[in-house]
């Protein structure tokens, strides 16, 4: 028994040192692993601070650059200027044509391709591959149309047609084709046409022809937009008011040329009252050489290519 009691008290004794040892070896562990925590976290520290400081570093080398080469930029090169706005073409007040004066704008003789409808003479230059030369309504061009549209007729021989013998229906077709012309396509409106009279119906005297400078006389005729502007070329009386405004209406360069026959000052190539005067007591231009006589030609074609003949110049005695 003695020996049992000796035993388990051995036993007892052998287990306390187990457990002792395992505690202190559990303890060592933990402080261990407590010290190499805190040599992480020490090392991370140092590399945090210190990667704070590089990036600080870089981003403000990085600043330093950038404004660099702005300066850089500002400083020496030249500075871009906005290029001028664009200047639209200017644009010619709106003028009478005549029927002949129209057919010049057909694309063949001008840049500029003309269409009539109704009186009013549209600009459709924009639309050249359908009313040019080769376009599918090129027969239009420098021509009034109207009957052609009132009657959807590309046929040539209703250009120029007259329009009151239409029928209802037609003049609808030519309203519509109007409306489209000058609202909805919107070709720009530069004037419009009319037939002068015929020369060989009217004479004029000198005072008829100072009369159309008249304030009271000058009111546009009915289908016109501009007063007749009369002047007188070798016993032809010539209306300028077609086309030939901004030259001899008034502030115009050859305004002192209208009301009067120009005949001698032309030949002269003078704007001297005196030549201009001169001529208004008689139409005798005998005493011209042949330079001048020559020069009085070339404008007398002139006129009679560029403006209608309304009649001629009665010599007064």
């Amino acid at each position: 028994v003695l020996q049992r009691c000796r035993r388990a008290r051995r036993r007892r004794r052998r287990r306390r040192r187990r457990r002792g040892g395992r505690r202190s070896s559990r303890g060592k562990r933990k402080e261990e692993e407590g010290r190499q925590k805190d040599n992480k976290m020490a090392v991370s520290e140092v590399l945090s601070s210190s990667l704070g400081l590089e990036n600080k570093v870089v981003s403000g080398a990085l600043l330093g650059f950038v404004v660099f080469v702005v300066v850089y930029f500002l400083t020496t090169l030249p500075s871009a200027k906005p290029p001028p706005p664009a200047q639209e073409e200017e644009k010619e007040p709106p003028r009478d044509f005549t029927p002949a004066q129209l057919r010049e704008f057909d694309g063949r003789n001008s840049e500029k391709i003309y269409v009539s409808i109704k009186r009013d003479v549209f600009d459709v230059t924009a639309k050249k591959e359908m009313y040019g030369p080769d376009g599918s309504y090129g027969t239009f061009a420098g021509r009034d149309a109207s009957r052609c549209l009132g009657k959807m007729s590309l046929d040539a021989k209703d250009l120029d047609g007259p329009i009151d013998d239409l029928l209802n229906s037609e003049v609808d077709a030519l309203d519509e084709w109007h409306t489209t012309f000058k609202h909805i396509k919107g070709y720009p409106v530069v004037g419009r046409l009319s037939e002068p009279p015929p020369p060989s119906e009217r004479t004029w005297t000198r005072a008829e022809l100072r009369a159309c400078l008249d304030r009271d006389q000058a009111t546009p005729p009915a289908g016109r937009l501009h007063a007749p502007l009369l002047v007188a070329v070798r016993g032809t009386v010539y209306d300028v008011s077609y086309g030939g405004v901004e030259h001899y209406g008034p502030g115009g360069p050859y305004y002192r040329f209208c009301g009067k026959d120009a005949s001698r000052a032309l030949a002269k190539m003078s704007l001297d009252p005196n030549d201009i005067d001169a001529a208004q007591d008689s139409s005798d231009l005998s005493d011209l050489d042949d330079k001048e006589n020559k020069i009085l030609d070339d404008w007398q074609a002139l006129f009679a290519r560029k403006y209608p003949a309304v009649g001629t110049l009665l010599v007064e005695e």
